[in-house]
Protein backbone atom coordinates (compact mmCIF):
# COMPACT_ATOMS: atom_id res chain seq x y z
CA UNK A 1 0.00 0.00 0.00
CA UNK A 2 1.48 3.66 -1.17
CA UNK A 3 1.61 6.18 1.58
CA UNK A 4 -1.08 8.65 -0.09
CA UNK A 5 -3.76 5.54 0.29
CA UNK A 6 -2.83 4.63 4.08
CA UNK A 7 -3.00 8.04 4.97
CA UNK A 8 -6.67 8.20 3.47
CA UNK A 9 -7.42 5.50 4.87
CA UNK A 10 -6.45 6.41 8.48
CA UNK A 11 -8.16 9.63 8.68
CA UNK A 12 -9.80 10.36 12.13
CA UNK A 13 -11.57 13.92 13.19
CA UNK A 14 -9.89 15.14 16.02
CA UNK A 15 -11.38 17.33 17.90
CA UNK A 16 -8.96 19.06 21.30
CA UNK A 17 -5.64 20.17 20.26
CA UNK A 18 -2.74 22.08 21.73
CA UNK A 19 -2.59 25.42 22.91
CA UNK A 20 -0.49 27.80 21.27
CA UNK A 21 1.33 25.70 18.92
CA UNK A 22 2.66 27.81 15.34
CA UNK A 23 3.02 26.06 12.66
CA UNK A 24 6.87 26.50 10.89
CA UNK A 25 5.88 29.11 7.66
CA UNK A 26 7.02 26.47 5.14
CA UNK A 27 4.12 24.27 6.47
CA UNK A 28 1.37 26.48 6.25
CA UNK A 29 2.31 27.49 2.74
CA UNK A 30 2.82 23.73 1.65
CA UNK A 31 -0.64 23.33 2.97
CA UNK A 32 -2.12 26.26 0.88
CA UNK A 33 -0.24 25.25 -2.15
CA UNK A 34 -2.06 21.95 -2.17
CA UNK A 35 -5.31 23.34 -1.78
CA UNK A 36 -5.07 25.84 -4.50
CA UNK A 37 -3.81 23.20 -6.61
CA UNK A 38 -7.21 21.43 -5.91
CA UNK A 39 -9.87 20.65 -9.46
CA UNK A 40 -12.14 23.35 -9.68
CA UNK A 41 -15.32 23.98 -12.74
CA UNK A 42 -13.81 25.55 -15.68
CA UNK A 43 -10.73 26.41 -13.85
CA UNK A 44 -12.64 28.60 -12.17
CA UNK A 45 -11.42 28.59 -8.55
CA UNK A 46 -14.89 29.67 -7.26
CA UNK A 47 -13.07 29.70 -3.93
CA UNK A 48 -11.52 32.04 -0.99
CA UNK A 49 -9.54 30.58 1.67
CA UNK A 50 -9.26 33.26 4.94
CA UNK A 51 -7.10 32.01 7.79
CA UNK A 52 -8.05 33.12 10.85
CA UNK A 53 -4.74 34.41 12.40
CA UNK A 54 -6.08 36.87 15.14
CA UNK A 55 -6.84 35.72 18.64
CA UNK A 56 -10.33 37.92 19.08
CA UNK A 57 -11.67 36.86 16.03
CA UNK A 58 -11.38 33.28 16.85
CA UNK A 59 -12.36 33.98 20.60
CA UNK A 60 -15.74 35.74 18.88
CA UNK A 61 -15.99 32.55 16.21
CA UNK A 62 -16.24 30.54 19.33
CA UNK A 63 -18.43 32.10 21.12
CA UNK A 64 -21.03 31.76 18.26
CA UNK A 65 -20.01 27.97 18.20
CA UNK A 66 -19.21 27.19 21.69
CA UNK A 67 -20.05 23.20 21.04
CA UNK A 68 -16.68 23.57 19.00
CA UNK A 69 -14.15 24.55 21.26
CA UNK A 70 -11.59 23.39 19.09
CA UNK A 71 -11.28 26.55 16.50
CA UNK A 72 -10.04 28.32 19.40
CA UNK A 73 -7.37 25.71 20.23
CA UNK A 74 -5.86 24.51 16.85
CA UNK A 75 -2.91 26.30 15.74
CA UNK A 76 -4.26 27.09 12.42
CA UNK A 77 -7.88 27.85 11.32
CA UNK A 78 -9.24 28.34 7.92
CA UNK A 79 -12.69 28.99 6.82
CA UNK A 80 -13.54 27.94 3.08
CA UNK A 81 -15.88 30.22 1.07
CA UNK A 82 -18.17 29.22 -1.64
CA UNK A 83 -17.27 32.71 -3.70
CA UNK A 84 -18.59 33.82 -7.19
CA UNK A 85 -17.49 37.58 -6.22
CA UNK A 86 -14.37 36.91 -8.40
CA UNK A 87 -16.97 36.27 -10.83
CA UNK A 88 -18.68 39.03 -10.96
CA UNK A 89 -15.43 41.32 -10.82
CA UNK A 90 -14.75 39.47 -14.18
CA UNK A 91 -18.40 40.44 -15.35
CA UNK A 92 -17.68 43.77 -14.62
CA UNK A 93 -14.15 43.82 -16.57
CA UNK A 94 -16.24 42.46 -20.15
CA UNK A 95 -20.03 43.24 -19.36
CA UNK A 96 -21.60 40.60 -18.70
CA UNK A 97 -24.86 40.45 -17.30
CA UNK A 98 -24.21 37.87 -14.21
CA UNK A 99 -27.66 36.25 -14.86
CA UNK A 100 -26.53 32.58 -13.76
CA UNK A 101 -25.00 33.85 -10.46
CA UNK A 102 -28.34 33.45 -8.46
CA UNK A 103 -29.16 29.67 -10.27
CA UNK A 104 -28.61 26.76 -7.61
CA UNK A 105 -26.14 25.31 -10.23
CA UNK A 106 -23.92 28.09 -9.64
CA UNK A 107 -24.13 27.25 -5.70
CA UNK A 108 -22.93 24.04 -5.83
CA UNK A 109 -20.61 24.60 -8.09
CA UNK A 110 -19.21 27.29 -5.77
CA UNK A 111 -19.31 24.90 -3.25
CA UNK A 112 -17.93 22.24 -4.93
CA UNK A 113 -14.70 24.21 -5.26
CA UNK A 114 -14.41 24.66 -2.06
CA UNK A 115 -14.55 21.40 -0.79
CA UNK A 116 -12.28 20.04 -3.12
CA UNK A 117 -9.71 22.50 -1.70
CA UNK A 118 -10.74 22.20 1.95
CA UNK A 119 -10.10 18.48 1.01
CA UNK A 120 -6.69 19.32 -0.66
CA UNK A 121 -5.51 21.03 2.34
CA UNK A 122 -6.90 18.39 4.69
CA UNK A 123 -4.87 15.63 3.35
CA UNK A 124 -2.03 17.88 2.99
CA UNK A 125 -1.85 18.75 7.01
CA UNK A 126 -2.08 15.13 7.45
CA UNK A 127 0.49 14.12 5.48
CA UNK A 128 2.58 16.57 7.31
CA UNK A 129 1.84 15.06 10.52
CA UNK A 130 -0.99 17.09 11.85
CA UNK A 131 -4.79 16.54 12.84
CA UNK A 132 -7.72 18.13 11.31
CA UNK A 133 -11.42 18.56 12.24
CA UNK A 134 -13.70 19.88 9.87
CA UNK A 135 -16.16 22.65 11.26
CA UNK A 136 -19.72 22.83 8.86
CA UNK A 137 -21.56 23.91 11.84
CA UNK A 138 -20.02 27.40 10.15
CA UNK A 139 -23.12 27.56 7.93
CA UNK A 140 -25.19 28.08 11.17
CA UNK A 141 -23.73 31.16 11.84
CA UNK A 142 -23.12 32.40 8.27
CA UNK A 143 -24.60 36.07 8.78
CA UNK A 144 -22.22 36.84 11.57
CA UNK A 145 -19.29 35.78 9.63
CA UNK A 146 -20.41 37.78 6.64
CA UNK A 147 -20.23 40.82 9.04
CA UNK A 148 -17.12 39.64 10.83
CA UNK A 149 -14.91 39.02 7.91
CA UNK A 150 -16.32 41.56 5.94
CA UNK A 151 -17.60 39.44 3.33
CA UNK A 152 -18.70 40.82 -0.63
CA UNK A 153 -21.89 39.75 -1.76
CA UNK A 154 -21.93 35.94 -3.86
CA UNK A 155 -19.75 34.70 -0.89
CA UNK A 156 -20.96 31.98 1.62
CA UNK A 157 -18.56 30.28 4.59
CA UNK A 158 -19.09 27.05 3.44
CA UNK A 159 -16.81 24.69 5.82
CA UNK A 160 -13.78 25.68 8.72
CA UNK A 161 -10.78 23.20 8.99
CA UNK A 162 -8.90 23.43 11.89
CA UNK A 163 -5.14 22.18 12.04
CA UNK A 164 -2.87 21.50 14.59
CA UNK A 165 -1.35 18.82 16.47
CA UNK A 166 -3.74 17.31 18.74
CA UNK A 167 -3.71 16.61 22.50
CA UNK A 168 -6.00 13.44 22.35
CA UNK A 169 -5.53 9.72 20.55
CA UNK A 170 -8.49 8.90 18.46
CA UNK A 171 -9.61 5.80 16.44
CA UNK A 172 -10.41 5.03 13.07
CA UNK A 173 -14.24 5.06 12.72
CA UNK A 174 -15.81 2.06 11.06
CA UNK A 175 -17.53 3.19 8.16
CA UNK A 176 -20.58 2.35 6.03
CA UNK A 177 -19.76 -1.12 4.36
CA UNK A 178 -19.06 -0.56 0.80
CA UNK A 179 -22.74 -2.08 -0.92
CA UNK A 180 -24.49 0.86 0.87
CA UNK A 181 -21.86 3.58 -0.53
CA UNK A 182 -20.69 1.89 -4.09
CA UNK A 183 -22.77 0.48 -7.22
CA UNK A 184 -22.56 -0.21 -10.44
CA UNK A 185 -24.44 0.99 -12.85
CA UNK A 186 -27.37 1.86 -11.32
CA UNK A 187 -28.65 2.81 -7.48
CA UNK A 188 -29.48 -0.30 -5.24
CA UNK A 189 -32.69 -1.26 -4.37
CA UNK A 190 -33.87 -0.06 -0.91
CA UNK A 191 -33.36 -3.50 0.81
CA UNK A 192 -29.34 -3.64 0.06
CA UNK A 193 -28.39 -0.22 1.70
CA UNK A 194 -31.53 -0.85 4.50
CA UNK A 195 -29.69 -4.00 5.80
CA UNK A 196 -26.34 -2.30 5.55
CA UNK A 197 -27.39 0.59 7.43
CA UNK A 198 -28.86 -1.66 10.56
CA UNK A 199 -25.35 -3.28 10.23
CA UNK A 200 -23.44 -0.55 10.06
CA UNK A 201 -25.93 1.18 13.19
CA UNK A 202 -24.57 -1.96 15.38
CA UNK A 203 -21.27 -1.42 13.98
CA UNK A 204 -21.05 1.96 15.55
CA UNK A 205 -22.87 0.84 18.47
CA UNK A 206 -20.25 -1.12 19.64
CA UNK A 207 -17.64 1.22 18.36
CA UNK A 208 -19.08 3.35 21.65
CA UNK A 209 -18.30 6.89 20.47
CA UNK A 210 -18.80 8.98 23.21
CA UNK A 211 -20.59 12.27 21.87
CA UNK A 212 -23.17 9.78 19.96
CA UNK A 213 -26.44 9.62 21.96
CA UNK A 214 -28.43 8.17 19.43
CA UNK A 215 -28.63 4.97 17.25
CA UNK A 216 -26.96 5.73 14.11
CA UNK A 217 -30.54 5.34 11.53
CA UNK A 218 -32.31 7.07 14.36
CA UNK A 219 -29.53 9.85 14.95
CA UNK A 220 -30.70 10.85 11.06
CA UNK A 221 -34.29 10.30 11.62
CA UNK A 222 -34.28 12.83 14.13
CA UNK A 223 -31.99 15.28 12.13
CA UNK A 224 -34.25 15.52 8.92
CA UNK A 225 -37.00 15.73 10.40
CA UNK A 226 -37.25 19.53 10.77
CA UNK A 227 -34.95 22.04 9.00
CA UNK A 228 -31.58 23.09 9.62
CA UNK A 229 -30.45 26.22 9.29
CA UNK A 230 -33.72 27.79 7.43
CA UNK A 231 -32.64 30.93 8.26
CA UNK A 232 -29.71 31.05 5.81
CA UNK A 233 -32.03 30.67 2.58
CA UNK A 234 -33.17 34.25 3.65
CA UNK A 235 -29.95 35.59 4.22
CA UNK A 236 -28.18 33.59 0.85
CA UNK A 237 -30.85 35.78 -1.04
CA UNK A 238 -30.03 38.53 0.35
CA UNK A 239 -26.58 38.08 -1.04
CA UNK A 240 -27.46 36.81 -4.61
CA UNK A 241 -27.31 33.15 -4.05
CA UNK A 242 -30.01 30.91 -5.00
CA UNK A 243 -32.77 34.02 -6.03
CA UNK A 244 -32.97 33.15 -9.41
CA UNK A 245 -36.68 31.85 -9.75
CA UNK A 246 -37.17 34.98 -7.82
CA UNK A 247 -36.83 36.66 -10.49
CA UNK A 248 -39.16 35.09 -13.08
Amino acid sequence: MNSTISLLKNHRTYRSFKTGEILPQEHLQAIIDCARQAPSWMNGQHYTIINITSPELRQHITEQLPANPQIGQCAIYFIFLADLHKADLCRQAYEGTFAAAGTPDAFMTAVTDAVLAAQNAATAAESLGYAVCYTGGIRLIAPQLAEMLKLPPHTFPVVGLCIGTPNVEMRVKPRLPQAAAYAENQYPSDQCPSENLAAYEQTMTEFGEAREKFPYREKFARFYSQPYGPANIEFMQSIGWLNWYQTK
